[in-house]
């Protein structure tokens, strides 16, 4: 049995978590979320469910602006990650910047599906997560 998508949203911006939420819960799709207002707790509960065999999140919108870790340092911290745990894990940055040197960089990470702007719509979520 195939089992529920799983949405992790890693942002310290309450509005942004709950808006999102929000919009999971209109967009129809059925899916499990949990998040973390860092990178950093993100990536230890990563790590730790894979290497307990528990089920690790299939999509990540993950903010860069963040305190303790950044999306960015997310990313370099990710490729840590053994490559059979995190290869079917779809990375989102979510950002409200516009600084076309953010996308350039975003594009050049392999580990980065899409870039996409703030807030997230229910178009979008629903195009997330029926392209698992």
């Amino acid at each position: 049995m195939q089992q529920e998508p799983r949405i992790w949203i890693i942002d310290d911006d309450a509005l942004f978590i709950m808006i999102t939420r929000n919009n999971i819960r209109k967009s129809g799709v059925v899916c499990i979320t949990e998040d973390f207002k860092n990178g950093k707790d993100a990536l230890h509960e990563i790590k730790e469910r894979a290497r307990v065999g528990e089920h690790i999140p299939n999509i990540l919108l993950l903010d860069l602006n963040m305190p303790l870790i950044d999306g960015w340092d997310f990313l370099v911290a990710f490729k840590s990650i053994p490559l059979d745990s995190r290869k079917n894990i779809k990375i989102y940055i979510c950002t409200s910047s516009i600084d076309p040197k953010d996308l350039k960089r975003a594009e050049a990470i392999e580990e980065v599906t899409s870039f996409l702007e703030k807030p997230i719509n229910i178009e979008v979520i629903q195009k997330i997560v029926t392209s698992l």
